[in-house]
């Protein structure tokens, strides 16, 4: 509605990112847009909706009656699902299985061959300075040869082919109302530049709407260097621009010439080749704009994320899945160009994520929160803000008379009234039609006219639900009111806030897909709707051509690990199979006696002397043993449930857990009344920072079996694994024979690293968590840690001098007095544009670390190598022989260092795990830094066979423990400032709140009794 005076114009757009067509508006279908906003995404349509809509589809997505809420799930079906017993592999129809390219194969062992260190000029970084990466010194060999399929296609380019690229500026700038660039309104503008100028409109024309404009033939700029263009600014929505349309100054610079034979030299050349004249991330950049033409024009396709994953908006709602509390699921696919070894690489990956269904604003509201009249303070607002909606009650111009030909108006959500001093507004707390009221001298020459009334006089609409909180479409400091009712929720918004444990559980069994499935959808529908086509003239223009098949690759299976545990005090071998084993008839290595224990119930009807007993009788099994916990009975004090209880909770944990250091116990075993991520950090909180108590939480009903009800020896035996571990114990080793050379004599120290960063929801200048974890001496079963918070979003670990010290002092205290000679690091989470800063500010730090505490400031000799998981390759088998037989993955310890690696440098993917369910992703090793006389065959062997180490599974994990020790840190770093990462759902903290330093409840490490524990497992 009207701007505090009173205009009336309210309408709706909102941001979210993306463009947006399809979904189910439904409606009945009288005159003006109504919408009673029954039945969410489908069931019995959005009211009456306006005159253009009709009845609508009665959808998938039943919702319940008034919105509802909806379980998730929905009615989501999926044409690439495979039936039950049907084929595990993908093997494409009419296609004969390619081997892996034999010139690629021989540049690739050529390349070993003159091998030495390369320079990081080629990659994307800024300075590369001298650092340089060292080069592949063989590949590995050891292990049983297979052949996979893997989702990259080969991109072919023209000889002699050239890309020319632009800058872009506009002036003004295109902002938001936090002063960043404005990307939607950018992006538009962009368009209406295309759309307009015959230069920028042919096939051999891509950008990124933004920054870039590359084009196939030099822009006809004559002389000059540049071309400023006038451009005026209007949405898609309008018929053109307006009379006040702001007019934009939109300057085309030259950037340089790319040519592609340059790029191919460098992937093709011996390490010797000069380095590029022209950065790699330059061409990668423009290749990659190219590709995403086709689908960036697709007005049913619509980007999100960093604008290189696609996502076709249904028409047809049943085509997502209902995620519960107002979003739904949907398909796409990311893309990426990439390089390997003599030839470009085109990688494309299924992508999931949430969006807001496309219905009627109010049914979107009541979904979310049933009653929004009373509860909409309760995230509601949160939940639409910045989304973009539309209406078609304001007729146009021409015919003002004609109620069927409304003009589409898209506006954005700002929020819901509240009382205004510094704008001097009393508007009431979530407003409503009746309760709103401005001047509008228009419609009513004295007083303050209503929304309600205003909508009846000025478009004869009554209003089926004045009773619900107006939008406000305008600013904070001149309101424009609009019932939701008449708003449609404009298609294509991406939902970028941190989803809740429901709908979290519903994108994974949304996201899940086995392999086959996966790499059909990818062939079948993936890569045509992202163009890749011999045909297309988009990619042809430029002298592009991609083939339309998966490649394949030469991959091996290293061999099963056996794990050593004890029997009767000596060791026994408990025998893999697919990745895991079975913990019955062994015990843990190295057992410890649990001593000044208890346990405490948040919960009635939790586990009872006789279940502890049991428990009790499993730690003996594993070899551990325990006295009687203090009381026998435990304590017991029920939480509320609910997020207004929160403080009351708070404090019920804080006074339980004083007592218990109080009582000088030193362990706890705590069960939880359900899975709630507040009552969880809190308790780690209070016992691991303030009081010094071990803890491990249970869920009450975690002890017993889901289908019998009785214990569960099995969870029991889960839990006793994390007891020892924060113990000081060892639960497996591996057998000396599985050692690599390098661990055989003790010295080495191995290392985790990671930095985590806050997510959607944190409070604004929340820092970063990093984490650092070490062995402690040569049987690699303890991993003691350093915690600290840093600089919000810095991904180098600040402190990690002081940190790595740490760790030195812990394995000096631990090998009397000796120091390792060899530091192997295993450090998480860096993306390719980071290796380089690595370098440069974190390994010096390590160094520095060592000068300090070794004698004669004579380090260790290091190898540093980077783990990924952030990626998008995977594999798939082509025989069954080499299937995994319940989910058609590749077997555990799939090693895949050829084909699609680094033409330069030294990588490999690593399988170590077996795929519970869906498709297994593998994890990037990068090594950045190799002193320790490591060959290809040592590092993955020695990489696999750690995945066998990590303490508390029994089974191979994906990620090298190591690193799953760091990340497992850094989220505990998270749960000491869980208020703070989760603000949004938080009493405590107030709108506009800063992270304060000084205020902080935790920044670093832990008490002092744990600091050498691994307190994080």
């Amino acid at each position: 509605m009207s701007e505090s005076r009173g205009r009336g114009r309210g309408v709706p757009p909102g941001p979210s990112r993306g463009r947006g067509r399809g979904g189910s508006d439904a409606g009945r279908g009288t005159s003006p847009a109504r919408g009673d906003s029954r039945g969410a995404f489908g069931g019995r349509g959005q009211g009456r909706g306006d005159s253009q809509r009709g009845r609508g589809d009665r959808g998938g997505f039943r919702g319940g009656r008034g919105g509802g809420g909806g379980r998730g799930g929905g009615q989501y079906t999926d044409e690439f699902e495979i039936a039950r017993g049907g084929t595990l592999l993908f093997t494409p129809a009419g296609e004969t299985l390619q081997p892996p390219e034999k010139d690629v194969e021989q540049k690739e062992n050529e390349l070993v061959r003159g091998s030495g260190d390369i320079s990081l000029s080629g990659l994307s970084l800024d300075d590369p300075g001298q650092i340089t990466l060292p080069s592949r010194l063989s590949y590995g060999t050891k292990g049983r040869p297979i052949i996979l399929r893997t989702n990259y296609f080969k991109l072919l380019t023209r000889p002699g082919a050239v890309i020319h690229r632009y800058e872009i500026d506009i002036s003004p700038k295109i902002t938001n109302q936090a002063g960043s660039t404005n990307r939607r309104k950018t992006r538009r503008l962009v368009e209406l530049l295309i759309a307009s100028n015959s230069h920028l409109r042919n096939a051999g024309v891509a950008t990124d709407y933004g920054k870039f404009i590359v084009t196939a033939q030099k822009l006809p700029f004559g002389d000059a260097k540049s071309r400023t263009i006038s451009q005026k600014y209007w949405e898609a929505e309008d018929d053109g621009p307006g009379p006040k349309a702001t007019m934009y100054q939109v300057k085309i610079s030259e950037d340089g010439r790319l040519p592609v034979q340059q790029l191919l030299d460098y992937i093709s050349g011996a390490p010797g080749t000069p380095a590029m004249s022209i950065e790699k991330s330059a061409f990668l950049q423009a290749l990659n704009l190219i590709m995403m033409r086709t689908a960036n024009e697709n007005p049913n396709i619509y980007g999100a994320g960093a604008r290189n994953k696609f996502y076709p908006y249904p028409a047809d709602l049943t085509r997502g899945f209902d995620l519960g509390g107002g979003l739904i699921a949907l398909k796409g696919f990311y893309t990426s160009v990439r390089t390997s070894t003599q030839r470009l690489l085109v990688n494309i990956n299924v992508a999931n994520a949430a969006f807001y269904p496309a219905i009627n604003l109010l049914g979107l509201m009541r979904i979310h929160t049933p009653n929004p009249a009373n509860d909409g303070s309760s995230g509601l607002e949160q939940f639409i803000s910045r989304l973009r909606v539309s209406h078609t009650y304001i007729p146009p111009l021409k015919n003002k008379n004609d109620p069927k030909s409304g003009v589409k108006k898209v506006k954005t959500v700002v929020g819901f009234s509240h009382p205004n001093p510094k704008f001097k507004q009393d508007f009431p707390p979530l407003g409503n039609a009746k309760t709103l009221k401005f001047e509008c001298p228009e419609l009513q020459a004295q007083g303050k006219i209503s929304v309600q009334q205003y909508f009846k006089k000025k478009y004869n609409i009554e209003l089926d639900k004045p009773d619900d909180p107006c939008i406000n479409v305008g600013t904070r400091e001149k309101p424009s009111w609009i019932p939701p009712e008449l708003c449609f929720v404009m298609p294509g918004q991406q939902y970028g806030k941190k989803l809740d444990e429901n709908q979290t559980a519903g994108m994974i069994k949304f996201a899940v897909r086995k392999p086959a499935e996966n790499a059909r959808r990818i062939v079948e529908q993936g890569a045509p709707m992202m163009g890749l086509s011999e045909v297309n003239q988009n990619l042809l223009a430029f002298g592009v051509r991609v083939l339309p098949s998966m490649i394949t690759v030469r991959g091996r299976i290293l061999p099963p690990v056996p794990v050593q545990y004890k029997l009767a005090n000596k060791p026994k071998m408990a025998t893999t199979a697919n990745g895991t084993w079975n913990l019955r008839e062994n015990m843990f290595s190295d057992g410890q006696r649990l001593r000044n224990w208890t346990f405490i119930k948040f919960v009635d009807n939790a586990i009872g002397p006789q279940d502890i007993q049991q428990f009790r009788n499993m730690l003996q099994k594993c070899g551990m043993g325990s006295d009687n916990p203090m009381p026998a009975e435990g304590v017991v004090r029920p939480l509320r449930p609910g997020k207004g209880f929160q403080d009351f909770n708070d404090k019920i944990i804080e006074e339980n857990i004083g007592i218990a250091a109080k009582n000088k116990l030193k362990f706890l075993l705590v069960i939880l009344p359900n899975k709630d991520a507040f009552i969880y950090s809190r308790v780690k909180f209070w016992a691991e920072i303030k009081y010094g108590i071990q803890t491990v939480c249970s869920v009450n009903m975690g002890f017993y079996d889901k289908r019998t009800g009785q214990f569960s020896p099995d969870y029991a035996a889960n839990v006793a694994h994390k007891f020892n571990l924060k113990l000081g114990g060892m639960n497996q080793t591996l057998p000396s024979d599985k050692l690599v050379n390098v661990l055989k004599d003790g010295k080495t120290m191995l290392v985790g690293m990671d930095v985590t960063h806050p997510s959607p929801g944190s409070l604004e200048g929340s820092p970063s968590i990093a984490g650092i974890v070490a062995s402690c001496d040569g049987r690699y079963g303890q991993w003691p840690a350093s915690l600290r918070a840093q600089t919000s979003r810095k991904e180098m670990i600040e402190k990690l001098e002081e940190m790595f010290g740490e760790r030195l002092d812990v394995w000096r205290t631990r090998n009397q007095g000796a120091l390792p000679a060899r530091v192997i690091i295993y450090r998480d989470g860096v993306s390719e544009g980071q290796y380089g800063t690595l370098l440069l500010e974190e390994l010096p730090q390590i160094r520095r670390a060592c000068e300090k505490k070794y004698p004669g400031g004579k380090g260790p000799k290091i190898s540093l190598v980077v783990c990924g998981k952030r990626h998008h390759t995977r594999f798939y088998p082509t025989s069954t022989d080499d299937a995994n037989d319940r989910t058609g993955n590749p077997p555990n310890g799939t090693v895949v260092d050829r084909g699609i690696t680094m033409e330069r440098g030294w990588d490999f993917f690593l399988q170590a795990h077996s795929a519970i369910q869906g498709t297994a992703r593998p994890t990037h090793y990068i090594v950045l830094k190799e002193e320790n006389g490591l060959n290809a065959d040592d590092l993955q062997a020695l990489t696999h066979n750690l995945c066998y180490l990590f303490g508390r599974a029994t089974k191979a994990v994906s990620l090298c423990p190591p690193a799953y020790y760091a990340d497992l840190l850094c989220e505990r770093g998270r749960a000491y400032l869980y208020k703070e990462f989760n603000a949004r759902d938080s009493a405590t903290v107030t709108s506009g709140q800063r992270f304060d330093w000084d205020r902080a409840p935790w920044v670093r490490g832990v008490h002092k009794d744990l600091e050498n524990t691994m307190f994080y497992i």
